[in-house]
């Protein structure tokens, strides 16, 4: 990696929010409140005992009321006593203590935002706009989105803006026009940016034909989720909300949970042949598609967040407890129904309202799904992503073969699963 102390994504296998040492799993936890799941991986010791000059600037910037610190809340980026105590950390030190001030976003959402674009603004993070391609997580980006979020979160829209343009003003030392963040406007915040894709908030459901076999399976679906409610766990801890939102994912990291299967088989069965949706065409990011089932009660609200990369789209299911409860994506907002998908594009920041006077339950099925838009050649000049790291070697054949080799595989299970029912039959009336 160019940036000391960072190691890429993918040449770390246990990059989950769920696995490593504590310290990790509990940092990766509460970047997952700004839409991903998953940033590049930060070496343990990163994440460890905060450094004596991490504690000062806490303590003097962000929970202080001094006028320095008061300051902060104002001013820009550039020289001033902020800066200068900030610039003495290494980038694995500033992420660190960034780690910890995020734990304050509530109390001091313009600090804590400004402390969080700093990081953005560290010269080993910004040179990754010039070594990283864009359909890479690079450190810029992925830092003033988190910056960005905080201030969504606390509803401070001037700020906000302001901000977003410095982001998108942002450059590297390099001519190339890639070396930028490319966010078309502030309604948009994904740590992954792939040019030349359709951005519209809403698309017809119709490119993924296996939608409306889903909608028709609605009582089916919504009934093995209804028999595995003990599955489910607490959604994205760390996103703003209130109320109670629960999820469970049953194809995550492109691996199917064996487990959850058994419980929803039908369920399953239904969306097996169907994910990679392109499988020609490499992942960018390492949860580009998945199926989680979420689940919200009476007087839940999910926050505003804006999800990974606009290649991702989410095709959202509602199975039960629609009424009067809503999604805000961008500035529209669409009532929810039952047995019908809605079909948005994951980079547009979005919301959920669960208002408590609906007191039934809400479950959806979410199956996110790669852009319809997007190729091999959608990538370039970018010459690997988060997932693939040599996009020039990619051999589409080869994919192809493997995806097919897995319909054989699910297609020899299905008929085992067919025939046992049967051949019990047999043996016992003879």
């Amino acid at each position: 990696s160019p940036v000391k102390g960072v190691v890429p994504t993918m040449a770390w296998p246990s990059c989950r929010p769920d696995r490593g040492p504590p310290a990790i799993r509990r940092g990766r936890a509460r970047i997952a409140k700004f839409g991903m799941f998953c940033v590049a991986g930060f070496k343990a010791s990163a994440l460890g005992d905060a450094s004596a000059a991490c504690d000062s600037l806490l303590s003097s910037f962000i929970l202080s009321g001094t006028s320095a610190a008061d300051a902060l809340d104002e001013t820009l980026p550039g020289p001033n006593e902020f800066a200068a105590a900030f610039g003495v950390l290494s980038i694995s030190e500033a992420v660190a203590c960034a780690e910890r001030v995020l734990e304050h976003g509530e109390a001091q959402p313009l600090r804590v935002a400004r402390f969080a674009e700093e990081v953005a603004r560290h010269p080993a993070c910004v040179v990754e706009l010039a070594t990283k391609s864009e359909a890479q997580t690079r450190c810029p980006q992925l830092w003033y989105k988190i910056a960005l979020h905080v201030l969504l979160a606390a509803g401070k829209e001037e700020a906000l803006h302001a901000m977003w343009t410095r982001a998108v003003a942002l450059r590297a030392n390099a001519s190339a026009d890639s070396a930028r963040i490319a966010w078309p406007a502030p309604d948009q915040l994904p740590t992954v940016w792939i040019r030349g894709l359709e951005s519209r908030k809403l698309l017809n459901c119709s490119h993924w034909p296996f939608v409306r076999r889903l909608e028709k399976a609605t009582p089916i679906i919504l009934q093995e989720i209804i028999d595995s409610t003990d599955q489910l766990v607490k959604a994205y801890p760390y996103l703003k909300r209130r109320g109670t939102w629960q999820q469970a994912f049953l194809f995550r990291f492109q691996q199917w949970d064996a487990k959850l299967c058994e419980l929803l088989p039908q369920t399953c069965r239904l969306l097996r042949s169907e994910l990679p949706t392109k499988p020609g065409v490499p992942y960018a990011i390492a949860n580009h598609e998945e199926v989680v089932i979420f689940r919200s009660e009476a007087g839940t609200f999910v926050g505003d967040h804006s999800g990974a990369s606009n290649a991702v789209v989410n095709l959202h299911l509602t199975l039960k407890g629609a009424a009067g409860n809503s999604i805000r994506v961008g500035d529209e907002v669409f009532q929810l129904e039952e047995g019908r998908a809605l079909c948005f594009l994951d980079s547009y920041v979005h919301n959920v309202d669960h208002p408590a006077q609906n007191t039934d339950e809400r479950i959806s099925l979410v199956t996110r799904v790669m852009h319809p838009d997007l190729e091999l050649a959608s990538y370039a000049p970018s010459r690997a992503t988060d997932v693939e790291p040599n996009l020039v070697a990619w051999d589409t054949a080869g994919a192809l073969r493997r995806e097919l080799d897995s319909l054989r595989d699910a297609y020899r299970q299905l008929v085992a699963d067919v025939g046992a029912p049967a051949a019990r039959s047999r043996s016992c009336v003879a």
